[in-house]
Parts: structure tokens; sequence; C-alpha cells
């Protein structure tokens, strides 16, 4: 029976256009090398009075996958505290937790992106459910999309079968690494990656909004901020996806 709420369940996810969904075990993602590194479900109560509370004894975390192809940059556009990307992966959350509770009397809850406010450590929890591996490039790498994605996810109180990891999928495997090369601040200059000197380049994206051509309400120009996203543009394996899917 919970391997066709499974299947359901994907199928329901995947009729959004340029969207993947998997199932991991809350379990190991509490065990997962981000969580171990501050203390897994210690973290968890650590943070319940600070962050969103995670429905009681949660077993299945559903992680959503969006593709975002280098053509649409507005997709990652920062603007009135969010990205239009990040915008529709919440509002598919919600909908999926009303399709869990109405199709299934199934509890769910949709988890916020940042981890400080309640939300998962997405890339370990994207590989658990099979939806990629970290590249060298620090990212998560899909086997279609490349580096090219976004993610979030869903908290289901009932256990799923979970989905398995990738195996023998090394995208990085001989890469001569020009992701590492491309970043602006050096982040991988030590070997691995330095999160310091890259938040100094998102701190100077923040400081340097762009105009993209339209005004506000009041006529002046409208801006935005582009993240910096040079190592995942530089990533040869997103390139080859590209190619190979066209």
């Amino acid at each position: 029976m919970t391997d066709q709420i499974v299947k359901e369940l994907i199928a329901e996810v995947e009729k959004w256009d340029g969207i993947q969904g998997r199932i991991a075990d809350v379990a190991d993602v509490l065990n997962s090398p981000s969580y171990k590194a501050i203390g897994g479900e210690q973290w968890k109560d650590d943070h319940a009075e600070q962050a969103i509370k995670w429905l009681p004894n949660a077993s299945s975390l559903l992680i959503l996958a969006m593709h975002h192809p280098t053509e649409k940059p507005e997709l990652d556009w920062f603007d009135r505290g969010n990205t239009s990307g990040n915008r529709w992966l919440t509002k598919i959350s919600k909908l999926l937790v009303e399709w869990l509770n109405n199709n299934h009397g199934i509890k769910a809850q949709a988890l916020p992106y940042q981890v400080e406010k309640g939300g998962a450590y997405l890339k370990d929890a994207a590989c658990l459910a099979g939806l990629g591996v970290i590249g060298r490039n620090n990212l998560l790498i899909h086997p279609k999309w490349g580096s090219n994605l976004r993610l979030r996810s869903v908290l289901i109180q009932n256990h799923l079968p979970p989905n398995a990891p990738l195996e023998n999928f090394n995208p990085c495997y001989q890469c001569p690494m020009p992701c590492r090369k491309a970043c602006p601040e050096n982040a991988f200059v030590r070997g691995g990656y330095h999160r310091p000197s890259c938040m100094l380049q998102l701190e100077s994206d923040r400081a340097n909004q762009i105009e993209i051509g339209r005004e506000d309400a009041e006529g002046s120009p409208y801006l935005v901020t582009a993240w910096c996203r040079r190592c995942e543009f530089a990533c040869l394996y997103v390139g080859k996806a590209i190619r190979d899917s066209t």
C-alpha cells in the first residue's frame, strides 16, 4: 500500500514541468554528514523554540528538485525577500501537503528553505533520495539537469519507502574542474569548499543589484539581486546534460 502511495505522490509531483520528487528517510537524513557535524537529533531539539517545529514522529521527507535552466535566469533573481523559483516551489509544496491529506489522510508539512528556520539540509537529503550526487563544485549534480536546479522539502508523518541513492553516477570523474577556477573569490583554493569566501561574493551581489528593464510602482528602475552562479554555469556536466537533451 505504501509503495502505491509513493508511486502516486511522485506522479503528482511530476505533473509540474521541470519538477522531480523523491523520498528520503528522516532518520537517514538526520544521520547525514551535515547533520552529524551539528548534532543530528540534538540539533532538532535545540532549535525547537527558534524554528518551525517539525511534525512529531515524522518518518519521511519528500525532496523536490526544480530545474533552473540557464536560459531562465529570472528564476533565481532575488526580490521582495525571495526568488520566483522558490516561490513556485513553496506553492507546490503546500499543494502537495493538501493532496496527501485529501487523498490519503496523511499529515505533511512544507518546510522552509533555510535550515535555521526549520528546513532540512537539502543536498544531503537529495543525495539519499537519489536525485543526484555532490560534485566538486559543492553543488548537487542531477543526472539530467546537472547543477541547474533548486531544492525544497515536505515532511511526511507516515513512513513511506525511501528511494535509493544513485549508483555508478560520477559526473566529476576526470573533470578538469573549471567550476573551481570560475569562482571570483577563490572559494576552492584550499582544495575543499570555503563557505566564508563564497559568502563574500553573495554579499557583494546583494549590495550591487541589477536593473531588469522595468519600473516599480513609483516609476523607478526595478532592481533585483542576481546571485553568483559562476561555479554552476562552469560545470562541464551541465553543458553535456543540456547538449544531450536537445
